[in-house]
């Protein structure tokens, strides 16, 4: 098995496509014609369905180009467990099959973008790609334009970051770490207790005297000791800490 997330071809910019093809020599066609359209687009690629749910794991993934035929599981019973995944309900996908008669009914209940059969010319899958990449950075164009920021006020300067991309705040000495999805940003002299204020009660909680958590990026958490809990969140190196005084309030509000 390769590993995933060095499989990557990135042109640094924000729309993530996953291809999975078992043959390597389609997938790497395909990844070209891909970066031909756009240099901009950041492409994974997975030759198994394993490998496909690892790079899921990981990444946030805007189109789906998924093989039929895979040596592990079909690319059907792929699309019926990313249609589960409940950020992946509307998501594109496109399907390469040698026989799309035998797929049809299966294409409607997983709700498919398009299919491809195999061989197929290069033109269709750029024009297919074209139209949809249009499409989605229209609708991430929108959701940037409906976002809540939150202001964090400098001496000389003021930070603005969009509070769903806010992961936790880590209080070290006098200062408060922004952890986001892509970024961190180092807000001098501000105390924690301070960012508190700042932040949408809704949303965010503090789990220990030196760190407050955005709730709904949670991926998962985890005993560590007795009456100690550790948050994970999803693509994200550094752990959260709950404290004991912390722990009960916490997991009602995590739990539900």
């Amino acid at each position: 098995m390769k590993c995933l997330l060095s499989n990557v071809i990135s042109g640094g910019g924000n729309l993530n496509i996953l291809v999975v093809e078992d043959n390597e020599y389609e997938i790497n066609n395909i990844a070209r014609v891909l970066q031909s359209i756009s240099k901009e687009f950041r492409i994974y690629k997975a030759l198994t369905g394993e490998e496909c749910f690892k790079v899921i794991e990981k990444a946030d993934i805007d189109l789906f180009i998924l093989d039929i035929e895979l040596p592990d599981i079909s690319g059907v019973k792929i699309a019926e467990k990313i249609r589960n995944i409940s950020k992946y309900e509307l998501t594109y996908i496109i399907f390469i099959t040698t026989h799309i008669y035998l797929q049809l009914e299966a294409f409607k209940t997983i709700h498919c973008y398009d299919f491809l059969e195999k061989p197929y010319k290069k033109e269709e899958l750029i024009k297919i790609i074209m139209r949809l990449s249009r499409g989605i950075s229209s609708e991430k164009q929108q959701n940037k334009l409906d976002r809540q920021q939150v202001s964090f006020q400098m001496k000389d300067f003021i930070i603005k970051v969009y509070i769903d991309e806010i992961l936790f705040v880590e209080a070290q000495k006098r200062n408060c770490i922004i952890h986001t999805k892509e970024k961190v940003y180092t807000i001098k002299s501000m105390a924690i207790k301070k960012v508190i204020e700042i932040l949408p009660k809704e949303c965010f909680m503090r789990t220990h005297r030196s760190y407050i958590v955005n709730l709904k990026n949670i991926h998962k958490i985890e005993k560590s000791e007795k009456n100690s809990w550790i948050i994970y969140f999803e693509g994200y190196f550094l752990p959260v800490y709950v404290s004991n005084s912390c722990k009960k309030e916490f997991l009602e509000l995590f739990c539900g």
